[in-house]
């Protein structure tokens, strides 16, 4: 019989000779290669895990053990688990850009200002996802309230203080860079950019309507 190859190729993948095999699993190889078995279970000499081996196509593979070096597929969630995740943090998203959001339409390039570079929209399932801001987890469309939080604590004017209370508020939808847009919560509908990095607040003149709207 031909050499094997252990599956595990990450911290094993060792060739061998099945006569290298316990026992049992040597006895079982040779009566599964005269039925010609295309699926049995056998163990690695080297590294004692199971494999699967199919004898007629001579190949092994995994079986209950995967690479811990590869990062796991997310698996996403449904738009009603999303839905529960928002009405949970009681965020409530503009019905025609939730609309849009969970529409066939939606693309996730969007320009704000004709000469500059274009703004990536977040899609429903990331608006959901957690980010950390200055040591503090929220959901990404609800990551204004960290920004707003930690100018409320180094600021000392009282138009500031207003400024950033309504910022809190805001529900971040897109970024380009470091700047980050968001709709303002005063009318639901008004677009307005936040600049991180010096807490400046920028308006755009558009709103959501030129977003929702781009293809019809």
């Amino acid at each position: 019989m031909k050499e094997m190859i252990c599956p595990y190729s990450w911290d094993c993948g060792k060739r061998f000779e099945p006569k290298e095999l316990s026992k049992f699993d040597y006895n079982f190889l040779q009566s599964a290669v005269e039925k010609k078995m295309t699926f049995m279970i056998i163990h690695c000499p080297n590294c004692s895990r199971e494999f699967k081996f199919d004898t007629v196509q001579w190949e092994a593979d995994e079986f209950g053990h995967s690479n811990p070096n590869e990062p796991k597929k997310k698996v996403k969630k449904t738009t009603k688990q999303l839905t529960a995740v928002l009405n949970k943090a009681k965020i409530e998203i503009p019905l025609p850009y939730f609309e849009y959001l969970t529409s066939n339409e939606f693309k996730p390039h969007f320009s704000v200002f004709s000469d500059e570079e274009d703004f990536i929209l977040y899609d429903l399932h990331e608006l959901c996802e957690k980010v950390n801001v200055d040591g503090n987890l929220y959901l990404t469309i609800s990551q204004l309230k960290g920004f707003a939080n930690t100018m409320l604590e180094v600021i000392g004017e009282d138009s500031q203080k207003f400024q950033y209370k309504e910022l809190s508020d805001g529900l971040t939808i897109g970024y380009e860079n470091t700047r980050i847009l968001y709709i303002d919560d005063r009318d639901h509908r008004s677009l307005r950019i936040f600049h991180p990095d010096g807490g400046d607040i920028e308006e755009t003149g558009i709103t959501l309507d030129e977003i929702v709207n781009r293809k019809k």
